[in-house]
């Protein structure tokens, strides 16, 4: 079998609760883009990947993907250790880091699919076997929003059947971030898993580790799963006092997407919980080799995942090849380009997911869905300009 393509695709579709768009995401128009990656055959069998950095610049990584292309047309797509070898050496001058490697991630979860179809066995098969039967998932939501409709979301998750639930407490007082917490943990009782993130990394004025400290000092009370990213991402150090200085489990690391950014969390005893993203650190392999790292430091990992369905898909085959994966992070908000691509739906069982065990990742490319849901120029996710919102107001 050769390649005979390496494609990237842009999708937009609606994404959102109408309320929290204007609140919390910047979309030029309610519409995100994701970015698939499509591997070719000369034998007929395709592979998919996905890379988050899409969802930030589309155009961009359609146009790395069509230079990678290049060095990848007629290889065995078995190889991938060769292959992403090859996009290792492509990138190195310009894509050690960042995008570029996100990128070549992508293209490598791509190969993974395409080689469990081709053998007919799932992707976590190929990773030395499943080593959960089931791992428990947290509904991902809880941005700022009035009170009443914060419950009614909280509610709704619990009907659904999740064990666990995680908030957003971004631009917000100290003060208002505890009735906020406080107001989540009344309404979901004692019984539901709560997680917050502070989202610092994009907070062009986020916390230093005092203040951090004091912030989540004062979260203690409300008995969280973990606090995530509590300062500036490459503030390893801050990390480190933040959670050497308080009771509560110190989570992060979404964003990586080196082995060297990595190493620096994990050499400054910076987490409690490492959170590694396949569409970012680098692919599904990058994924397992840094939740091994954390597993020789007695380190969990919890998944973060807000891609379509093909990347929640390469994270979720990671995890339950990964021994020291505790729980999966789900994205709820509407967004159809995350079920379309599963050939077979998420379904919670106990609060969480079961073992795939459709081949390859279990996804699927849907019957004309470029025309469905054609690219929008515009429509990418802005990480600034986020308008701060005032809870008092929030609540009436």
């Amino acid at each position: 079998m050769k390649i005979t393509a390496v494609k990237c695709l842009l999708l937009s579709a609606p994404y959102a609760i109408p309320g929290d768009l204007e609140r919390e995401f910047c979309f030029a128009d309610g519409h995100r883009t994701i970015s698939v990656i499509k591997i070719e055959t000369d034998e007929g069998l395709y592979g998919l990947g996905e890379t988050y950095i899409g969802v930030f610049a589309p155009e961009a990584t359609q146009a790395i993907v069509k230079q990678l292309e290049i060095d990848l047309i007629g290889r065995d797509p078995s190889d991938i250790a060769g292959i992403a070898n090859i996009l290792k050496l492509a990138i190195y001058y310009w894509g050690r880091f960042g995008m570029s490697a996100s990128i070549a991630g992508g293209i490598e979860m791509a190969l993974w699919d395409l080689k469990g179809k081709a053998l007919g066995v799932p992707v976590h098969q190929l990773l030395g076997g499943k080593v959960h039967d089931h791992i428990p998932a947290y509904a991902s939501g809880g941005n700022n929003k009035p009170f009443p409709e914060l419950k009614e979301e909280l509610i709704g998750y619990q009907k659904l059947g999740y064990g666990a639930v995680k908030i957003r407490i971004n631009y917000l007082e100290p003060h208002e971030i505890v009735e906020k917490v406080a107001y989540s943990r009344e309404v979901l009782g004692k019984g539901t898993g709560l997680g917050v993130d502070a989202c610092q990394g994009v907070n062009p004025k986020a916390w230093n580790y005092k203040e951090a400290i004091s912030i989540v000092r004062s979260l203690e009370p409300y008995n969280l799963l973990f606090v995530e990213e509590p300062c500036e991402v490459t503030d390893y150090k801050g990390f480190a006092k933040i959670r050497a200085g308080t009771d509560c489990i110190i989570a992060g690391g979404e964003t990586v997407s080196s082995f060297p950014e990595a190493e620096n969390y994990l050499e400054a005893g910076a987490l409690d919980l490492f959170q590694p993203d396949a569409a970012i650190i680098g692919g599904i392999s990058a994924f397992r080799r840094i939740a091994q790292m954390c597993e020789r430091k007695f380190i969990k990992i919890a998944v973060h995942t807000w891609a379509g369905g093909v990347g929640i898909m390469g994270n979720y085959h990671a995890a339950f090849a990964s021994p020291n994966c505790t729980i999966l992070e789900l994205p709820n908000n509407p967004f159809p380009l995350r079920e379309e691509f599963l050939v077979k739906p998420l379904t919670l069982v106990n609060g969480g997911i079961a073992a795939p065990t459709e081949p390859g990742l279990g996804v699927k490319l849907p019957e004309d869905v470029e025309k469905r849901y054609p690219y929008r120029p515009g429509s990418f996710y802005s990480t600034v300009g986020y308008p701060k919102k005032n809870l008092a107001a929030l609540k009436k």
